[in-house]
């Protein structure tokens, strides 16, 4: 299953990866298209029956995670991340940074 909007975000969710651009002639090949691309979802999607082209819709194909999920692997990263911690104090160690 893929997540369709018209808007440019989907509510209790964050775009971690941007896939490209989905595009095709019917609603159904658009959903095959951003899934062919690795995406779980569609934002912006856009239906251009005006113009006298071969691609009707078209949208921005994303891969999405649900914030609740995003969060604390977040704060995980950053509190266990030496690039962001530093290193632990080592005595024996002259270069340890002192925190």
């Amino acid at each position: 299953m893929i997540a369709v909007t018209a808007a440019p975000t989907l509510e209790g969710y964050q775009v971690v990866v941007y896939k490209g651009v989905a595009r095709s002639e019917t609603f159904e090949e658009l959903q095959r298209n951003a899934e062919s691309l690795g995406a779980n979802a569609i934002l912006n999607i856009c239906y251009d029956g005006a113009l006298d082209v071969d691609t009707l819709f078209h949208g921005a194909a994303v891969v999405i995670r649900p914030i609740s999920m995003s969060l604390p692997h977040i704060a995980e990263e950053r509190r266990f991340s030496p690039q962001i911690c530093g290193r632990t104090k080592n005595p024996n160690d002259a270069t340890a940074r002192s925190e």
